[in-house]
């Protein structure tokens, strides 16, 4: 059984792939047979979009009862995010390591209160390793352990024919299909971080 019954993909701010990692997500727990129900919070309902495009093409992704329900927020703050965060058994916060992505990022995190920030895990998105990117990660580690809270993941790299793509909709769950080894590597990886006991119980 999974261990989260409440997910959100958060931050405040936005065009980070927020989207994208709700959405993968769900892909990942359909994969291990776990029910999803994907609440699109955003008003740019691209999420909501995603979700009717496997519709079309013959796949029904989110249920009204489910095993877990991960919500996809707006990337600015509000009433609303801040309900759906409180609700969460994890937060996971998509970023790009850049300059002007981590000063919202690490002031957003620092406004958190400590229960909160407690379920923090940083998603590291669009990683092409510069070296401003290097230095990006280096921070968010710095601020984790100053604060003893909040946790790195291993992230997705910049890969424009393969994540923005899959938001167009698929008749086949991405996790099913015939990914290139790098891509199952990266999302493997990142996503048995989350949901190590989802694997465990398929074996």
């Amino acid at each position: 059984m999974n261990a989260y019954k409440n997910i959100s993909v958060t931050g405040d701010k936005g065009g980070v792939g927020k989207s994208t990692i709700a959405c993968l997500l769900a892909e990942w727990f359909n994969h291990h047979d776990q029910k999803v129900k994907l609440i699109d919070a955003d008003p740019n309902q691209t999420t909501k979009t995603w979700l009717e495009k496997c519709e079309e093409a013959g796949r029904t992704i989110s249920f009204p009862s489910s095993d877990v329900t991960i919500v996809d927020t707006a990337g600015t703050s509000g009433s609303s995010l801040i309900k759906y965060i409180k609700d969460s058994d994890l937060i996971l916060v998509p970023f790009q390591p850049h300059v002007s992505d981590l000063e919202i990022v690490v002031g957003w995190f620092l406004s958190l209160n400590q229960t909160l920030q407690k379920k923090v895990k940083f998603i590291p998105n669009r990683l092409s390793y510069t070296k401003e990117q290097k230095e990006g990660l280096e921070e968010i580690q710095k601020v984790i352990k100053t604060e003893g809270r909040g946790e790195l993941l291993s992230g997705l790299s910049n890969r424009p024919a393969v994540y923005p793509p899959f938001l167009n909709g698929n008749k086949i769950n991405f996790f099913s299909d015939k990914l290139d080894e790098k891509v199952k590597d990266e999302t493997n990886h990142l996503f048995l971080s989350i949901t190590p006991k989802l694997e465990m119980n398929k074996k």
